[in-house]
């Protein structure tokens, strides 16, 4: 946390939404925040954060994720299952790997939770993270499973659509979030409306008729129980386009909410890559 606060201006200006440099060094350390997120690092400095931080940050990543995947082999997987809308697997067949692979597949004797991430399937055995039957090393892929699977949201959806912003813990995100994600959106598609749509149903969206009065409205499943909206203004003659997106006011009860905002933003890449 040192090594990271020594990067930071020491000002304690709270422009990154944290109250002090020391409490956002903490976040970077603990992966629920990105030192880039700091509005006073330096342009000049950002060839030395990447060659000195990014290795140090996927530490943090690949620790945060190993803490979670402890806790995991101790969590009741039909139980979880249940309550977070994944499907239970006693187990199969193919899910019987080598013990000898383990750097890159792990045996499983139980069973297992299957869903799907922002549309691709993973299952989450008490040994791991699987994607494809082999064990995934991506530490943010762990984090945010193993944190959903962990808490067993169990309660049921609000019907209630808020922004990132609605989140007390979000707070510190919702001004990055806008710049960083949904302008993002509005920008691609300032004039094209068409193509969003199209865009929306590549990955598996499907339009809906909201109480939000958007110009267009469309509803996708970042996990079985964390659903999400894209609402879109077009462009007129005085205003570009706009864009929102909205969860469910249930969200909290099943991912952190600094991990949703990650989740979001990782959404974002795709769609308009």
């Amino acid at each position: 946390m040192i090594d990271i606060y020594k990067k930071l201006p020491g000002t304690n200006c709270r422009e990154c939404g944290e109250s002090t440099c020391m409490a956002f060094a903490l976040k970077v350390k603990n992966a629920q925040r990105k030192l880039s997120e700091c509005p006073y690092v330096k342009h000049e400095d950002e060839e030395s954060l990447t060659q000195e931080s990014v290795v140090t940050m996927e530490n943090n990543y690949k620790r945060v994720s190993k803490e979670l995947e402890e806790e995991i082999k101790l969590v009741d997987l039909k139980e979880a299952a249940d309550a977070i809308g994944g499907n239970y697997h006693k187990g199969s067949p193919e899910a019987t790997l080598s013990a000898s692979s383990r750097s890159d597949s792990v045996g499983n004797s139980g069973g297992v939770i299957r869903l799907k991430m922002m549309n691709d399937e993973y299952e989450v055995r008490n040994e791991g993270l699987f994607k494809g039957n082999q064990y995934c090393h991506d530490s943010w892929s762990k984090i945010i499973i193993y944190d959903y699977v962990r808490r067993k949201g169990n309660i049921s959806l609000t019907g209630d659509w808020v922004s990132l912003g609605h989140f007390h813990d979000a707070a510190s995100h919702t001004k990055a979030f806008q710049q960083k994600a949904e302008s993002k959106i509005a920008e691609k598609f300032n004039s094209d409306i068409n193509g969003l749509k199209n865009r929306c149903k590549e990955l598996e969206g499907v339009e809906v008729q909201s109480e939000i009065k958007a110009d267009y409205v469309c509803g996708f499943e970042l996990l079985p129980r964390v659903p999400m909206y894209i609402c879109f203004w077009e462009a007129d003659e005085e205003f570009p386009a706009s864009c929102k997106l909205h969860v469910d006011s249930s969200a909290e009860a099943y991912i952190d909410i600094e991990y949703l905002a990650y989740l979001l933003e990782w959404f974002v890449k795709i769609f308009v890559e």
